[in-house]
């Protein structure tokens, strides 16, 4: 029941008791004889309070139905809004195409729709897999001292590829990049290289760690704005073989 519905039936009570509060008050009055010569001047009195109940009950009634009115308002703006914002959502085509065997180029093309025509800025973050890194020891609280930080663990890119870091503006760690003023039937490259294991993992080679991620896709989260609006996007990219053509190749 909506704020509106209980505020009816506040009134439509108030309103039933002051109707029978004034009958039985008439009622009264004439079964004990004291209405004498002011018989009228009393009768109206009871019923101007009815009158000004069922006034104050019409006012209340129109009250609601202004907000009713507003609040219908309000959500089929937001609807037609949502609505506008899907039909502008970017559309977004990519090539990946292998430069040796640990890294590659990334073509991040706007092709849609035409109505959306630009993007002030573009964020594009690389995605980690689905599973829970933080060791067991400190999940439960304890602190190994050979084992990963928090800090290290967060900044890893736990997939097949990363941006190369402070190429073209990316970051550190290669995690994420911003471009601005990027237009439908543009695109932008971005340089890629392939994961390596933690510092941390011990035994774990270049080839057992890719060979964890062969056939798990590139996963990108994009942060699309253009003026005060904004859209997160998340797609994936096929992952090349890893693997050099000539196995005889180091």
């Amino acid at each position: 029941m909506t704020d509106i519905d209980r505020r009816r039936r506040r009134r439509r009570l108030l309103l039933v008791l002051a109707l029978l509060a004034t009958v039985s008050g008439l009622v009264v009055l004439t079964a004990l004889d004291q209405l004498g010569n002011d018989r009228a001047s009393v009768i109206a009195a009871f019923l101007s309070v009815a009158a000004a109940a069922a006034a104050w009950e019409a006012t209340g009634r129109a009250s609601d139905t202004a907000e009713e009115t507003r609040r219908t308002a309000e959500i089929v703006a937001r609807i037609e809004r949502d609505r506008w914002l899907a039909e502008l959502t970017p559309q977004f085509e990519f090539t990946l195409t292998k430069e040796g065997d640990r890294a590659a180029k990334l073509l991040v093309h706007l092709a849609g729709p035409d109505a959306l025509g630009h993007l002030d800025s573009v964020a594009v973050r690389i995605g980690d897999d689905d599973y829970h890194h933080t060791p067991t020891q400190q999940r439960l609280g304890y602190t190994n001292p050979n084992g990963p930080t928090p800090e290290q663990i967060a900044a890893h890119v736990w997939g097949p590829f990363r941006l190369r870091p402070r190429i073209d503006d990316a970051d550190e760690h290669g995690r994420e990049v911003t471009f601005t003023d990027l237009r439908v039937g543009r695109g932008r490259p971005l340089v890629l290289d392939r994961t390596m294991p933690g510092v941390w993992m011990e035994g774990r080679t270049y080839d057992s760690w890719q060979r964890e991620y062969e056939g798990h896709p590139l996963r990108l989260l994009f942060t699309c704005r253009r003026g005060e609006e904004t859209w997160q996007i998340a797609r994936t990219v096929d992952n090349p073989d890893w693997r050099p053509a000539d196995p005889s190749v180091n």
